[in-house]
């Protein structure tokens, strides 16, 4: 309820009295929650979502040629942000190909670091930090905004809110980060440009 509530503040809207409060801006809360929280999460490499895991070939997928190995990814993945060669990784595997939901390589095991969706991880809002609350609740927010409001007039001002609210997430998390990690591809193309986002904050916009 403290997101919601607090998207309803960033709206100048009323807060909801309670979860089993029913009326139109709960029930628009409810249907924006799902796609707006896989989507903050999939803007980056947010440590509280990072999952590690050891994955073995998947012995039921052939491969006829190229890559030895196939690898199903979980069921939780939501993006992948490492894929090495050791259990600590600290050696990045750089020969491997990502297709149709399968990791290929020519070494088994594999070990993968992913954005999960897992209650655990990515979706245990108990750990999320702060500033990702904030841009959690610019996000929906500014997803909501004209089905709550009836006006789609604040859209583009919450929209450069929560940009700066997704900046400010990524980069104070990425604080957290040991001097000794090694960047995946997506953050290392990001750092070079000066920023770990990317290019991806134009795909978000209210429905």
């Amino acid at each position: 309820m403290e997101i919601y509530n607090g998207a309803l503040l960033h709206l100048g809207s009323e807060p909801l009295a309670s979860l089993v409060e029913e009326g139109t801006k709960r029930r628009k809360l409810d249907a924006a929650w799902d796609s707006v929280v896989k989507w903050c999460l999939n803007e980056a490499y947010f440590n509280f979502s990072i999952r590690t895991v050891e994955v073995s070939e998947d012995e039921d997928v052939e491969t006829l040629f190229g890559y030895q190995f196939a690898f199903s990814k979980p069921d939780d993945w939501v993006r992948t942000a490492a894929v090495s060669a050791d259990e600590y990784c600290q050696l990045p595997l750089i020969r491997y190909r990502d297709e149709n939901g399968y990791w290929y390589a020519d070494i088994d095991p594999i070990y993968v670091q992913y954005v999960s969706n897992d209650e655990e991880y990515g979706l245990n809002i108990g750990a999320w930090p702060e500033t990702f609350v904030v841009f959690a609740e610019y996000a929906l927010a500014q997803k909501v905004c004209k089905a709550v409001t009836g006006s789609s007039d604040g859209t583009d001002t919450l929209y450069k809110k929560m940009i700066r609210a997704k900046r400010d997430a990524a980069n104070k998390d990425a604080m957290d980060d040991p001097a000794t990690k090694f960047l995946p591809e997506g953050r290392l193309v990001s750092s070079r440009q000066g920023s770990r986002l990317g290019s991806r904050e134009g795909r978000f916009r209210a429905g």
